[in-house]
């Protein structure tokens, strides 16, 4: 498939991966060149589906992540805000609950939301003036703004440099840009079991694609992403003066290429691996069923021990999550509760899925069932696999 590579330019992406259940057909390409890895083809504008918490391609339209993201963010807007009279676009506003979290620690900001989604859009109403349509698709004035902030929305556009070109011009000389996006180094974990490149996420960006793209549409990086941060890439950029700005070539990076067809194909290779032992992993959960076992964490990783495991969860006395029990009442058949389940059914064991908060997560497992023997997935996984290694 001949198709043009959004970062630099060049045609002749090559073919890297193709995703599991992929309901758009897409498939995930890698530009030789430059290195940035994206999807093909470019469907953004696809009907608007049902909620799938899948382990597969087609998970989405669940929308809760974005609230995780909140504090980062705030905390941007906190060193560079000063007395808080600026002006700040929100694109993706999402449910508006960082707008809330800005208006609370300055009040005499002025708040503009960009947001397509009509069921959680009139969230930001309250707090800020509301546009209930894409980025693409809004002409807005040019330098109106003081900050443009932008959380988990980039990858989903089918021409973000052409967006990250238009947050320039609206944003006056100096303006701040801070953004977030998904940061393809999470693939190389070694317990990953879920399929991560979903079909609505059209480019998968490393630390230096994404900040090379964010340099080339006329910005200064301020704050580069945390290396330590394998799940998000975290940019705070000030807008250039227009002299600075204009375009350069984007010169080849054939060591950002290779790095990342190694990525894919490691990611290819452990993936498959893990799913491989997610029936020993089911099997070892069965054997503990007696003790009464409590499953925390409801999201792809536990459908992926269901999908792929064979795993039954009627055997479970609980099935805990926090953020998608807001969404859905069960998962597979079985109800979801909240943590307080734990205190009122005291389980001998609470398995752990998930991976950005499992530490939190056992923490808080350990006070509300001291009773309990705590497992972590990555654990459990580990174990599975070391009778093949």
């Amino acid at each position: 498939m001949l198709d043009f590579c959004e970062l630099c330019g060049r045609d002749g992406l090559i073919l890297a991966y193709a995703p599991e259940h992929s309901t758009r057909g897409i498939s995930v390409h890698l530009c030789p060149a430059c290195g940035l890895v994206q999807s093909l083809p470019r469907i953004d504008r696809a009907p608007r589906a049902v909620a799938a918490v899948s382990c597969g391609a087609d998970w989405g339209n669940v929308r809760y992540g974005k609230g995780f993201r909140t504090a980062i963010a705030l905390d941007a807007v906190k060193r560079y805000g000063g007395l808080g009279y600026f002006t700040l676009l929100d694109v993706g506003s999402n449910r508006g609950r960082f707008l809330a979290a800005v208006k609370n620690s300055f009040p005499a900001a002025t708040l503009v939301a960009v947001e397509p989604d009509e069921r959680v859009a009139e969230a930001a109403a309250a707090v800020a003036e509301l546009h209930s349509c894409r980025i693409e698709d809004i002409d807005l004035e040019a330098g109106r703004f003081d900050i443009v902030h932008s959380c988990h929305t980039i990858e989903h556009l089918a021409h973000p440099m052409r967006v990250l070109k238009d947050h320039a011009r609206v944003l006056k000389d100096g303006g701040l840009l801070i953004l977030d996006a998904p940061n393809i180094a999470i693939i190389g974990s070694d317990d990953i079991v879920e399929e991560w490149f979903i079909d609505k996420h059209l480019y998968h960006f490393s630390a230096n694609t994404l900040t090379r793209m964010v340099e080339a549409a006329g910005f200064e990086i301020l704050e580069a992403p945390d290396p330590s941060d394998l799940a998000n890439l975290f940019i705070v950029a000030k807008k250039r003066a227009a002299a600075a700005a204009q375009a350069q070539p984007l010169a080849a990076e054939p060591a950002e290429a290779d790095a990342a067809r190694d990525l894919v194909d490691r990611y290819r290779h452990i993936r498959l691996g893990n799913i491989q032992a997610l029936t020993a992993v089911a099997t070892e959960l069965n054997t503990l069923a007696t003790k009464g076992i409590a499953i925390w964490g409801a999201g792809r990783i536990f459908d992926s021990l269901i999908v792929h495991g064979g795993f039954d969860p009627s055997t479970l006395s609980s099935l805990i999550d926090t953020h998608l029990k807001a969404h859905m009442a069960e998962r597979h058949g079985f109800p979801l509760s909240g943590p307080e389940a734990l205190a009122a059914s005291q389980p001998g064991v609470v398995v752990v899925m998930s991976r950005g908060f499992a530490d939190e997560i056992v923490a808080e497992a350990k006070i509300l069932a001291p009773g309990a023997d705590v497992l972590v997935f990555a654990e459990l996984l580990g174990r599975a696999k070391r009778p093949a290694a």
